[in-house]
């Protein structure tokens, strides 16, 4: 009894570990993986969706267009689609080296600096 469920536990760690090694993409791969399996460019020029306002606790594709755009300032931040820390101590470095107001919140004014 007490080797069977040994052998039992031994082989379902196997075959989890087998599985996940093979079949299961990584955190980063599934994150910035699109429904179609393609990676979504974000940093294109051609990005079709208008700018919003955002600003700390945003979140979606225009947090990560402006993350990517960040970025192309030298300011590398996660592409994640969240405006947190991270995202906002970059938009105040952007903001300040463009010369206009500080705040960290990306409105039009530092949508055109971005740009």
């Amino acid at each position: 009894m007490i080797m069977t469920r040994r052998l039992t536990v031994a082989l379902s760690a196997l075959s989890l570990a087998v599985l996940g090694a093979l079949g299961a993409p990584s955190a980063a791969q599934a994150a910035t993986a699109s429904p179609s399996g393609m990676s979504a460019n974000y940093c294109s020029e051609g990005w079709s969706q208008h700018h919003p306002t955002i600003g700390w606790g945003s979140a979606g594709n225009a947090v990560r267009h402006a993350q990517c755009k960040l970025g192309k300032w030298g300011r590398h931040v996660a592409i994640d689609g969240i405006f947190g820390q991270e995202t906002y101590n970059a938009t105040v470095s952007l903001q300040r080296e463009c010369g206009i107001p500080v705040d960290g919140i990306i409105g039009p004014q530092t949508w055109r600096c971005i740009d």
